[in-house]
Parts: C-alpha cells; sequence; structure tokens
C-alpha cells in the first residue's frame, strides 16, 4: 500500500532529480557517511601514479588512482580504519587510524617508494587527523565513541549541552541559538526521530551506543528539513567482523547536605540508583557477509525529590516514610542486522526501542504521594536501508521506517476504577498540601510515522560532489484527554456514593480526535571542491497538508453548541427553518458537520541554502553561509481542541489548535574563523545573526457572544538572535587533552511561548508591543573540559558556567485575607543568579586475558553547587519571598507557610556519586 501511494509521486520527482543533476545544482553532502580522496605519488619523482588500489579494511569499500593520481571513496561509515596503497613495483603504504566522519571529506595524499622487488615491502604510517576543516562551511561539532567513552556524561542531552550555541532551559530542553526547543532536528542513521507533535526526540539513543554526534549549529543542508535551529545528528555502531562485547554495571546515589531544600538526601545508599547495559557485536554468522549489533540498557532511580507518606489517599494516617516523587525507569535496546549481498550492495536492518516508566514532582501531593498521575512513555523504530553502489563514483540508499510513540498518563489504567475518590477530595485552603484524593486527569497520545527516503550521491568529478533525495512522511496521531468526573444519574443528579465517569467527546472537557497529515520534500546540492575554496550550496522544497478542518464561520465555532441562532435551528444550512431539519442530536450534528468546516489549505516553500571556506594559510580557514529554513508548527498547535467546544460559560476560553497555520520562517546567516594555533591546537570564532517569523503564538479574542470568546493559534510572533560562538580544542598529547567553548548571545523575542499572550489577555493584560529577552536568553555560556590520560589511567572533569536567565519582577501592592496580589513590570527584565557545575568521572584500565576491564567513579555537581533554576518574582531568589511573612496561613492546612514555599524544583540536581565497572573484550 506505502508502495503504491508513492510510486507515481516518486518517478516524477526522481526523473526530475536526474534533469537538475546534469545541470549541477549546487548542494552539499550530508547524511551517515563520509568520503576520502587523495592524490598518489612516485616519492622519487612526484609524478602522479596511475591504477594505484586504495583498500579500506574491513569495509568492502575501495578505489583505484586515476591519470592524475586522484582517489576517490564514497559511502564510508564514521569510524577509524586502515588504509592501504599498492602497486607492483612499489612498497605497500598502510595508514592506520584513519578517521572517518559524518558530512565530511578526508583527504589523505600518499607518496609510495619504489621497491626491488614485485611485491613491496610495506611501510606504515599512523595517520593524524586535521585540526581544521577546509570544507566546513558553517558551525558544527562532533563527538566520538572514544571521546564519549571518557566523559561524565550519561544521556545525549549531556552531550549537547558542551557544544557552543547550545543552552539548556529550567526544564532540560536543549535550544540552539536561542530558538525554542522545538525547533531541533534529531537524526538517528539518516533518519528523523523528531516527534512531529511537540518537537522532542523522540526515542532515547544510548550514549554508548553512539559511534559520532554531529551537532549542526549554523546553516545546515538541503537535505534537513523541518527544522530552525540546529541538526543533531547521531550514527549508531555496527558489528565488524570479530566478535566483541561489553557489559556496563554501575550503581550510586544522590547525596547533599542541602537537607533543608531536599528531603531525605542526607543518607548515601549506593543501590539507589542502578545501571546495566551491555553490547554484542560480530558476525552473524562465522565467516558470512551478515553481521550485527545488539544494545541494551536498563536504568532506575528514585530520583533526588522526595515526599512523605502521612496520609494514605482516602485521607487515613500512613507510615510517615519517604516516598520518591520523581522516580524513573527506563529500559532501551538497539538492534542493528547488515548483510553485505555483494561488495557494492548492502542490506541494512535496525531497530530502536525505548520505554520509561515515571513521575514528576508535584508539590500538592507532598503529604501523600500515591495519589498524584504516573506516566508511561514507550516508542520505537523499525526501518530498513538498502545501500547501492553503482560503480565506485555513484551511489544510492532507499530507506523505509516506521515509528511509533506512544504517552500515557494517568494513576489507574481504567478511567472506572473504584479507588478513585471524588474530586472534591481534593480541595485544600490555600497554599496547603492535599491530604486525600486522586489526581483524576487520564492522557493517551499515539503518533506512528511511516517514511520513505530516497538518495542519490554522485562524485561527478573531482570539484562536484552531488547529492538529490525525496521523501514522504505520512503519520496518523491519535489524541485522547479528559478528567474523570462524578457520575450522574438518570434525572442528572451526582450518585452518592461517588461513581467515576467519562464524559462525552462532545463535551468541552473531553478531547478526542484522530489526524492524519502527510509531507513530501526534495531537495538538490553539490559540493564544490576547488583547492583554493568550497563551496556548499542546495535547494529544498516542501510540502505540508494537515489534513485538518478550519471554521467556515469563526464567531459561531461549537457544532454541538451553536451560538447562532441559525446555526441551531437550520442544521442542515440550506436557509430555510423547515421539517427537513431533524434537531435529534446526532443527525443534526451530522448534518452541520457538512458545512461546519472547511479544508485547510496545503503548504509549499523553497527553501535555499548557500555556505563557502576559503582558506587563506594552510592553518586558516574563513567561512560564511546563509540559508533559510522553515518548520511546521508542532502538531499540537495545530490541532489541540480541534472541534472548537467553546462554552456559554464566559470569559476567555483557549488555546485551540489552527491547522492552517503557516510554517514558522527563519533566515540565519554566520561568518567564521577556523584557524590552527599549534601542533595540538585550534580555535574557531563564529559571528551570527537569526531572523525568525510567524512564529505560532495565540490569536486576538474572536467574540462569539457578549462576555464569551476564544483564541487560536496564529503565526505572528517575531524574535531575532545574534552571538559569537568561540571553541578551543587541544588534542590529546603530553598526557592531556581539553576543550573550551564561549557564546556570547542576545535572543530577543515578542513571546517565549505561544500561550503567553493568551494568558495575558485573560490577566486583562496588554499584548506584547516590543522585543524582550526570552526565558531561554542566557548571555553568556562557557564549557571547559580537561582529559588526562597516562598509561590506561586518567580523568576527564567538565566545567559548565551559564549566566542567569531571564524573569519578571514583581511588586506585592495588596495584601488581604491571607491572599497576595501584584503588579508585573517589565516581562523578563531581571535577572536570576549565574549558574555553576562541575562534572567529575576517574577511571582504570586493566587488560587481562584477552578481556579489558575498567574501574570508574563518576560525580556529577562535585561541590555540591545549589544552582537556582527559578526565583520568586518579588526577590529574585529561590530561598526567599516576601510571602511567607505576609499570608496568613489557615489553621487546618498540614503544613507552614514556610514549608509550602520551599520548592525543591527550583534548584539544580544535587550532587551524585556513582560508581562502577565495566569488561569489554
Amino acid at each position: 500500500m506505502l508502495i503504491r501511494k508513492f510510486k507515481n509521486t516518486s518517478l516524477r520527482l526522481v526523473l526530475f532529480s536526474l534533469f537538475l543533476i546534469t545541470i549541477n545544482i549546487n548542494s552539499a553532502i550530508s547524511g551517515i557517511t563520509g568520503k576520502l580522496t587523495g592524490y598518489l605519488k612516485d616519492a622519487q619523482t612526484n609524478e602522479p601514479l596511475i591504477g594505484v588500489t586504495v583498500l579500506i579494511k574491513g569495509t568492502t569499500s575501495g578505489a583505484s588512482t586515476d591519470i592524475e593520481g586522484y582517489f576517490s571513496v564514497l559511502n564510508i561509515p564514521p569510524g577509524v580504519y586502515t588504509v592501504t596503497a599498492s602497486m607492483i613495483g612499489y612498497s605497500t603504504t598502510t595508514f592506520e587510524k584513519v578517521k572517518i566522519s559524518i558530512d565530511q571529506t578526508t583527504n589523505l595524499n600518499i607518496n609510495l617508494k619504489q621497491s626491488v622487488l614485485e611485491i613491496g615491502d610495506e611501510v606504515v604510517v599512523i595517520a593524524e587527523r586535521p585540526l581544521i576543516r577546509k570544507d566546513m562551511t558553517s558551525v558544527e561539532a562532533r563527538v566520538d565513541a572514544e571521546a564519549i567513552k571518557n566523559m561524565p556524561v550519561q544521556e545525549v542531552r549531556d552531550i549537547l549541552n558542551l557544544q557552543a550555541g547550545v543552552t539548556m532551559g529550567r526544564g532540560g530542553e536543549i535550544h540552539i541559538r536561542g530558538g525554542r526547543a522545538s525547533e531541533v532536528a534529531y537524526w538517528v542513521d539518516g533518519k528523523s526521530v523528531t516527534d512531529v507533535f511537540d518537537g522532542s526526540q523522540s526515542i532515547s539513543v544510548e550514549s554508548n551506543a553512539i559511534q559520532e554526534l554531529q551537532v549542526v549549529s549554523g546553516t545546515f543542508n538541503a537535505e534537513y528539513g523541518n527544522a530552525m535551529s540546529g541538526i543533531v545528528n547521531i550514527v549508531t555502531k555496527d558489528g565488524g567482523e570479530k566478535f566483541a562485547g561489553n557489559l556496563m554495571i554501575y550503581s550510586g546515589d544522590y547525596y547533599s547536605k542541602e537537607e533543608q531544600i531536599f528531603q531525605n538526601i542526607g543518607d548515601f545508599n549506593i543501590s539507589t540508583n542502578k545501571n546495566i547495559e551491555g553490547s554484542l557485536s560480530g558476525p552473524l554468522i562465522p565467516g558470512s557477509d551478515l553481521s550485527f549489533y545488539f544494545f541494551g540498557r536498563n536504568y532506575s532511580t528514585d530520583g533526588w525529590l522526595y515526599g512523605r507518606n502521612v496520609f494514605t489517599i482516602d485521607g487515613d494516617s500512613a507510615d510517615g516514610k519517604y516516598v520518591a516523587m520523581n522516580p524513573r525507569n527506563k529500559t532501551s535496546l538497539q538492534t542493528k542486522i547488515k548483510y553485505q549481498i555483494t561488495p557494492l550492495l548492502k542490506l541494512t536492518f535496525s531497530l530502536l526501542g525505548s520505554q520509561q516508566n515515571f513521575r514528576d514532582y508535584n508539590h500538592f501531593f507532598s503529604l501523600q504521594p500515591d495519589g498524584d498521575v504516573k506516566k508511561f512513555d514507550k516508542g520505537y523504530d523499525l526501518s530498513a536501508l538498502l545501500s547501492h553502489s553503482i560503480g565506485t563514483e555513484t551511489f544510492y540508499t532507499i530507506n523505509l521506517s516506521k515509528f511509533q510513540k506512544d504517552f500515557r498518563e494517568y494513576l489507574f489504567e481504567d478511567p472506572l476504577d473504584s479507588r478513585y475518590l471524588h474530586p472534591d477530595s481534593l480541595n485544600e485552603p490555600g497554599y496547603s498540601f492535599t491530604n486525600m484524593g486522586t489526581n483524576l486527569h487520564h492522557f493517551n497520545r499515539n503518533t506512528t510515522s511511516y517514511v520513505f527516503k530516497f538518495d542519490v550521491t554522485s562524485q561527478l568529478n573531482k570539484l562536484h560532489q552531488t547529492k538529490f533525495g525525496f521523501e514522504s512522511r505520512q503519520h496518523k496521531l491519535f489524541y485522547n484527554d479528559f478528567t474523570i468526573v462524578p457520575a450522574d444519574d438518570s434525572i442528572g443528579q451526582q450518585i452518592r456514593p461517588f461513581k467515576p465517569a467519562v464524559l462525552d467527546k462532545s463535551t468541552s472537557t473531553h478531547d478526542n480526535y484522530t489526524r492524519n497529515p502527510i509531507e513530501y520534500s526534495f531537495y538538490a546540492q553539490d559540493k564544490i571542491e576547488y583547492n583554493n575554496f568550497i563551496i556548499n550550496a542546495g535547494l529544498r522544497y516542501d510540502y505540508f497538508d494537515s489534513k485538518g478542518d478550519v471554521l467556515t464561520d469563526p464567531e459561531d465555532p461549537n457544532i454541538y453548541l451553536p451560538f447562532k441562532l441559525k446555526n441551531k435551528f437550520d442544521v442542515n444550512g440550506d436557509g430555510k427553518i423547515d421539517v427537513s431539519d431533524d434537531q435529534t442530536a446526532t443527525s443534526a450534528i451530522e448534518k452541520r458537520r457538512k458545512y461546519w468546516y472547511k479544508k485547510a489549505s496545503p503548504k509549499k516553500q523553497i527553501s535555499p541554502r548557500f555556505g563557502i571556506a576559503y582558506p587563506i594559510t594552510d592553518q586558516g580557514v574563513i567561512h560564511f553561509s546563509y540559508g533559510h529554513f522553515l518548520q511546521i508548527p508542532s502538531f499540537s498547535y495545530l490541532y489541540q481542541r480541534p472541534e472548537y467546544k467553546v462554552t456559554s460559560s464566559g470569559g476567555l476560553q483557549g488555546g485551540f489548535g489552527n491547522p492552517d497555520l503557516n510554517p514558522q520562517r527563519t533566515v540565519m546567516y554566520e561568518i567564521g574563523l577556523q584557524q590552527q594555533l599549534s601542533d595540538e591546537m585550534s580555535m574557531d570564532v563564529t559571528g551570527f545573526y537569526r531572523d525568525i517569523r510567524d512564529w505560532v503564538t495565540s490569536g486576538p479574542a474572536i467574540e462569539v457572544q457578549a462576555g464569551t470568546g476564544y483564541s487560536m493559534y496564529i503565526n505572528k510572533d517575531y524574535a531575532n538572535v545574534r552571538g559569537i560562538a568561540l571553541s578551543l580544542n587541544k588534542r590529546l598529547s603530553n598526557f592531556y587533552t581539553f576543550n573550551f567553548s564561549y557564546t556570547f548571545q542576545v535572543a530577543e523575542g515578542v513571546n517565549s511561548s505561544p500561550d503567553e499572550e493568551y494568558f495575558a489577555q485573560v490577566g486583562n493584560s496588554d499584548p506584547a508591543k516590543q522585543l524582550t529577552s526570552l526565558d531561554w536568553d542566557q548571555t553568556h555560556t562557557a564549557n571547559f573540559s580537561l582529559g588526562l590520560e597516562d598509561a590506561g589511567q586518567g580523568g576527564f572533569m567538565i566545567l559548565r558556567y551559564g549566566s542567569g536567565l531571564p524573569y519578571t519582577p514583581v511588586i506585592i501592592t495588596q495584601l488581604r485575607q491571607g491572599q497576595s496580589t501584584s503588579n508585573n513590570l517589565i516581562k523578563n527584565s531581571r535577572r536570576r543568579p549565574d549558574n555553576f557545575t562541575t562534572d567529575l568521572r576517574l577511571y582504570k584500565n586493566i587488560k587481562y586475558s584477552g578481556f579489558n576491564f575498567n574501574l570508574f567513579c563518576k560525580v556529577t555537581n562535585l561541590f555540591d553547587r545549589r544552582n537556582e533554576l527559578d526565583v520568586f518574582g518579588d526577590t529574585g531568589r529561590a530561598n526567599k519571598t516576601l510571602q511567607t511573612s505576609n499570608i496568613s496561613q489557615d489553621p487546618s492546612a498540614n503544613n507552614t507557610i514556610a514549608e509550602w514555599f520551599n520548592f525543591p524544583t527550583m534548584y539544580s540536581e544535587p550532587r551524585e556519586v556513582q560508581i562502577g565497572f565495566e569488561i569489554g573484550f
């Protein structure tokens, strides 16, 4: 079915693409592989050698030199290889530790020495990776498996947070160059794994299963779409010719003296946080062309936020023991099977899967934690990748994949479970923890995507490497959100005792829908490599159809309860009120549906990309890039409350989705310099500017009757970001290596969140009329990492500094009856305290009897610094608010005012200590 749908469109686009390649439309190579090029010459005469065989050991890849001694090998997975060059009458030259990276050309120029023997002697050379990349036209960062292994990091976001231009919001979300968190696209093994519902990374990829991670914070290639801030491109490990295995086990706990903030944090229990992970790889059948790689991990933690089990959900006294309130249990796996059918044809099957069960801290439930909801998140990506080389200069790939993400949130799975309690049981005086009751929220979201991707890469000649491709994405989104209510009897009276019920989907408190949007895209790109400059340029076309419905008459939105009399009684929309207007509920709704909505229009756009690198010396390169980027808004803003069930209860209601939203747009510029400072050290300094338009925001109120209106999302907001990013790198020599990155950035916009405008209207505040600092605007960000290694033992330390994020100050103006009111000053006009964190990993490697043993200790937040992620608006600090001395506490409350205003989530994680070992072969 999927192939039939794609057949006609794909054929037309492929033919068009072949035409574009013949006229050299410029573009840039990107994806999951790299390229090896070079020249071979006679060491004595310096003449080019024709017909030299160049082979990459452990692969079927290779090439022969042409009349100019030039060779090129495409489609090489990232990794470290041994390369041989051989020719009769010359000594065979072997280069070891040749590193191939994704989206990068590695140059290897070789001089062969003549030999008196027919089969020459072998010369072994250790390849040294260049410190600067002469083909890099925009800023990017790369981290390979060897570097990740020794770093004190646990998750992918920990690695991302170390890169220049990357900041982390208070909730751990990643922002690249001042954009919203949803503007980052995540790619794994050549396919997007971004959750289209909210723009997050949908599937957990474990750091120890990564072969190479690439972060593109500058203008990115035309292959990548539906992103505006940056690309996170991950290539996972493969199986090799030999069996290899690894087992890692570690455990630990959070330990801090800040017991006035974090409960139950002063006792260290080595088994509280546990991790076990392992991998196995090699030939599926010894001596065959089938290889495999398997990785699995289970991680469980009680977290660092605790409550006390003082009350049961029924309000009875409990044991008073501490209970973890942000526990998490995560299981992930990765399987990859590769079949080298012929030396030129390869088929790879892969499965990525993860699931986690967790709870988020809820301050209100601190004294009876069992009453709050649990959360369940699972997803997988199943794909098949066919790679076929047509000769040595051209190859194509076909990728078919299915992705699914499922998220659920509830206390008890069955919404009619008798253990649920009446919502009135949660009623408490202000500033008080609840002593009984159950969270009645139920939520389920499921996203399924079917993806077809076709790419062709061709080295047309020594100057042009051209790539083009087509992608189709078909989505199915299911959404069900409701709150349990008391059941009524046949005459509308609540049943006593309480019995849980779920309201009909036609009611405003029950949001249920299924949508099937589609995406198509086409790109063409070329990498032009002259001796004195390199050009990357490309063109991308995107098509999106939300398949959603918009209102025919926005002033009468609710199909179930029309506000206008003509719509209420003229249910068939023929302009007459007569006997044909059947007033029964079901038939009336179905008749209205024929004219109530109209289809949203498809969206189309072309995006050019361009970059140039100009070497000024053999150790310095200037780079410049420019590009247009677009992104379809997250599906949550397209389909939220899609039937516009506005009630007559009054006030401004929102926010309602808008499936007719246009793509958000940004234009990005950057100019920078790469410079080698010594044989071991290099730097990169880059200035950048981003102009962002059509950001999603809440629209103005649409009035449906006096005192009642609603707001839907529209494209209106604007933002701009400008800054300078500096990175300084020293590779390992003399027993140490270090990396330093610094970013100065100013990120300003109208609104940080699409819902800010709606809340301003509800609060009778004026809409934003000027640019202000965005919530994640971190003016100064610096990261320093230092690695020491000698004879298999060493350490790695990371120091992170971030200047304070903005907050909106508040002045208390009135206190009455225990409640405070205040006036907000200019939004985000003041700064929170600066943040500083130190992480450390110490290790010792031991080799014995063919096994590699590694003992290690890792400490995050080494000095247990109390970083304030959020603050009270009246003081600008997390540990003090004027409200604690001015608010009167209700005598029936279960806590003091000071206990209520002690929010542990306002601080970063306390110190965590982990001890573990690793065995590999």
